[in-house]
């Protein structure tokens, strides 16, 4: 053997084990691949522009023996389904494969906390007159081998007030993709609810629901609130309209790209803020002589139209309103609203 084919053999042998070492150790995904391609690359220019100043050695030789090597071991080491999950072979995003979970039991407290944590899909919660809890998952994968590799982690725990209730799945971000999970979650109507909800690529849409506090969050669709108090209430979603009918003491709601249309029935005294961009803000309000409105309304490029008997204005712009209703300070019922958009009108009006 001569002395440079030794050399690149060596390093052939050290590329096998390093990779073997490490495609073992560590799960490999189209990250991991990404940043291993990255460094061969570095290795190569470095190699090729050290080669002409250090001709004594091969360079050349040991740079192809360490990437022949790793390459045999990624091929060792994974099997071919691997090799194209890597590769996102699959990511044409058709589900082939379905199955529907279900969990249910009784409730165990008057006060129930709900926590969610899921991607690629809507959450809808609703009520009905049963003392019982009841989550189900309508799951679709790109396969029918991903259906059994989802790893979902649900669990209820009880103090000696509150009975939590939590779902979320142990999977590593680049999996996530492979699926699409609608959850729909029934609780009973008679409960005090909190929420802590949150998903992606997926709409929260909450019917006939009270509680003390709740907080929404996704990405890439709706937020619906059909007959929803709570005393405090954050909802956040992109590109997805905000709408329905809400009652709380604290309220504070954000979306971009979606227009938000709300019924406020103003029962009760409470603080809105309200924003959007690149859509229009549509409020209805009471048209109770009980109530009075605190109105702070910005928007760009488009108009402010505010329908309410006795109201007194400090700002009155095209897109810029401060206003309040005449006596403010006196009224039974107080409604503070802070609404900001661009590129759409605000309206409010009973």
């Amino acid at each position: 053997m001569s002395r440079s084919s030794g050399i690149g053999f060596g390093a052939f042998l050290i590329g096998l084990g390093a990779g073997w070492y490490i495609f073992r150790v560590i799960e490999l995904t189209s990250s991991t691949l990404a940043v291993l391609l990255i460094v061969l690359g570095v290795v190569i220019i470095g190699s090729t522009f050290l080669k002409n100043r250090v001709r004594e050695i091969d360079l050349g030789g040991i740079t192809g023996g360490l990437i022949g090597g790793l390459i045999l071991s990624l091929i060792l080491t994974s099997s071919f389904g691997s090799l194209i999950d890597v590769f996102d072979f699959d990511s044409s995003g058709v589900y082939v494969a379905q199955e529907t979970k279900t969990f249910q039991d009784t409730t165990a407290s008057d006060i129930i906390s709900v926590e969610i944590d899921n991607f690629n899909g809507p959450i809808t919660v609703s009520t009905r007159n049963k003392d019982e809890y009841n989550f189900n998952l309508n799951i679709r994968a790109k396969r029918e081998s991903y259906l059994d590799d989802l790893d979902i982690e649900f669990d209820v725990m009880a103090t000696s007030t509150t009975q939590v209730i939590s779902l979320g799945y142990n999977i590593p971000q680049s999996s996530k993709s492979r699926y699409s999970i609608g959850v729909e979650v029934f609780l009973p109507e008679d409960a005090t609810i909190n929420l802590d909800l949150g998903s992606s690529n997926g709409g929260i849409s909450l019917t006939g629901i009270s509680g003390d506090r709740a907080k929404l969050t996704t990405s890439n669709g709706a937020l619906i609130l059909d007959n929803v108090y709570f005393n405090s209430i954050n909802g956040d979603t992109s590109n997805g309209q905000i709408q329905g009918v809400l009652e709380s003491k604290s309220a504070s709601l954000s979306t971009t790209n979606g227009a938000v249309d709300l019924k406020l029935p103003c029962m009760v005294s409470g603080d809105y803020e309200i924003g959007t961009s690149n859509a229009k803000i549509n409020l209805e309000v009471s048209s109770s002589n009980d109530v009075g409105y605190d109105l702070s309304l910005s928007t760009s490029n488009t108009n402010i139209n505010i329908d309410l008997p006795d109201i007194v204005y400090s700002t009155n712009q095209r897109n810029l309103a401060v206003a309040e209703t005449d006596d403010f300070s006196s009224k039974d019922i107080q409604i503070t609203i802070e609404a900001r958009t661009s590129n759409g009108t605000i309206d409010v009006e009973t």
